[in-house]
C-alpha cells in the first residue's frame, strides 16, 4: 500500500510551474474561445472541454511519474508502431485537406508521435547498435524517415520538428563518427531532396504560401500580406507594455484559432508585453528546472530522454511564440500546456511525467547517495 499512496514526488518546482501554466491557460482560453461560443451557442462548452483535458492531463502526468523508467522501453515501441499505423489510416481515410485527424478531428496522431519518437531513440540509440550499420540504419534512421514522410502529408512544421530533434539526438547520442556521418549526410541528402525536386507531396505547397507571405509581411510594404499573421501582429501592438484586460480582447473576435495557434498573441493583447515577458519567464524557468534534472542523469537511456524531451518542448514553445509576433511563418504549432487541444495536451502531460519520474529517481539516487556518505563519515 506505500507504493499507492497519494503523493507528488520530483522536482517540486516544475509542479509549480506546470501548475502555474495551467491557471494562465484557463484564463487565456476563456477569452480566446470567443468565436467558438458564438458559432456554437455554448458559452461554457469550449473553457469545459479545455478544463477537462487539463485535468485529464494531469491525471497522466502523476501516473507518469509514478511509473518505473523501465517500463518505457518495454511499451514505447509498441505504442509507436501503433502511431504509425494510425498515420498511415489518416493517409487512407481522410481527405486532402484533414490528413491530420482520426476520428472527427478529435485524435491527432502526429502529436503523439513527437514524445514517443523520442522514447524510441533514446532506447534504441543507448542500446547501441554493436558497430552495425546495417542495425544503425534500420532501427535509428528509418523510423525517423518513416514517421517523417507520413506526417509531412497532413503538417509540414510538425515533420520538421520531429525530424530535426531526432536526428539531433542520433547525432549527439551516437558514439561513433561512422554514425553520426550517415545522419548527417542522410539529413542533408533528405531535405535537398524535399525541397528542391519534390513538387506536390503533402502539404508543401501551403508551406511553401506561408513562408512566402510571411516573408511579404516582414519585409515589404506590400498590402498582400497573410491575413491571420497580420492580425496576430495588431493584436501584439494594441496590448502596449502594460494593461490588465481579462476577457476584453478585440482581436480574439477575428483572428481565427487565437485559442490555439496565436494563443500568445492574445496573452499579450490583455496583458501586455510584460504578461507576454512573464510566460515567457516560467517557461524558462520550466527549462532551466529540467535542464537540472538532466544534469542529473548518469544512464544514457535517461540522459537522450531527458535531452530530446527538452528539445522538444523548446522548439514548440518558441517558435509558437516567434509565430505570433511575425517572427516566423504560420506554423499551426500549439503553445505547450497553454493552447487548446486534446492531443496536444495530452502529450505535453505524457512528456512532463516522464520528466518528473526521471526527477524522482534522480532525487532518490541523490538521497541514498548522502545517506551512505553519512554513514561513512560516522564510521
Amino acid at each position: 500500500m506505500k507504493h499507492l499512496s497519494f503523493k507528488f514526488e520530483g522536482d517540486r518546482k516544475i509542479w509549480i510551474l506546470l501548475g502555474i501554466l495551467a491557471f494562465v491557460s484557463i484564463i487565456s482560453v476563456y477569452s480566446s474561445t470567443y468565436r467558438l461560443t458564438i458559432r456554437s451557442g455554448n458559452l461554457i462548452g469550449p473553457i469545459s472541454r479545455h478544463i477537462f483535458f487539463l485535468c485529464s492531463g494531469f491525471v497522466v502526468i502523476y501516473l507518469m511519474h509514478k511509473m518505473a523508467i523501465q517500463w518505457y522501453k518495454i511499451v514505447i515501441p509498441i505504442i509507436l508502431f501503433f502511431i504509425v499505423v494510425c498515420l498511415i489510416l489518416v493517409l487512407v481515410i481522410q481527405g486532402e485537406g484533414e490528413k491530420r485527424w482520426l476520428f472527427s478531428r478529435s485524435f491527432q496522431p502526429s502529436d503523439f508521435a513527437k514524445v514517443f519518437m523520442v522514447v524510441y531513440l533514446a532506447k534504441v540509440i543507448s542500446d547501441g547498435f554493436g558497430g552495425s550499420i546495417k542495425k544503425f540504419i534500420l532501427l535509428a534512421l528509418f523510423p525517423i524517415f518513416l514517421v517523417c514522410g507520413l506526417i509531412i502529408f497532413g503538417h509540414t512544421s510538425t515533420a520538421a520538428i520531429i525530424g530535426g530533434v531526432s536526428m539531433v539526438m542520433v547525432f549527439m547520442g551516437s558514439t561513433k563518427i561512422r554514425y553520426r556521418t550517415i545522419s548527417a549526410m542522410s539529413f542533408f541528402v533528405l531535405m535537398a531532396v524535399y525541397l528542391f525536386f519534390i513538387k506536390d507531396i503533402g502539404r508543401k505547397e501551403t508551406a511553401s504560401n506561408r513562408v512566402s507571405t510571411w516573408w511579404v509581411s516582414a519585409f515589404s510594404s506590400s498590402k498582400n500580406n497573410y491575413e491571420q499573421a497580420k492580425t496576430a501582429q495588431y493584436a501584439v501592438v494594441s496590448g502596449g507594455l502594460f494593461q490588465f484586460a481579462p476577457g476584453k480582447s478585440f482581436y480574439r473576435k477575428t483572428l481565427s484559432e487565437a485559442h490555439n495557434d496565436f494563443i500568445f498573441a492574445m496573452i499579450i493583447e490583455e496583458y501586455g508585453m510584460m504578461g507576454g515577458i512573464f510566460v515567457i519567464i516560467v517557461y524558462l524557468m520550466l527549462f532551466y528546472r529540467v535542464l537540472k534534472v538532466l544534469k542529473k542523469c548518469t544512464r544514457p537511456f535517461t540522459s537522450l530522454l531527458m535531452a530530446g524531451l527538452l528539445l522538444l518542448i523548446i522548439s514548440q514553445t518558441f517558435i509558437h511564440i516567434g509565430v505570433s509576433v511575425g517572427g516566423f511563418p504560420i506554423t499551426g504549432q500549439n503553445l505547450p500546456l497553454i493552447s487548446t487541444g486534446g492531443s496536444s495536451i495530452l502529450v505535453t502531460c505524457i512528456a512532463f511525467g516522464m520528466i518528473l519520474a526521471t526527477s524522482r529517481i534522480a532525487e532518490a539516487n541523490e538521497h541514498e547517495e548522502l545517506q551512505n556518505q553519512n554513514k561513512c563519515d560516522t564510521v
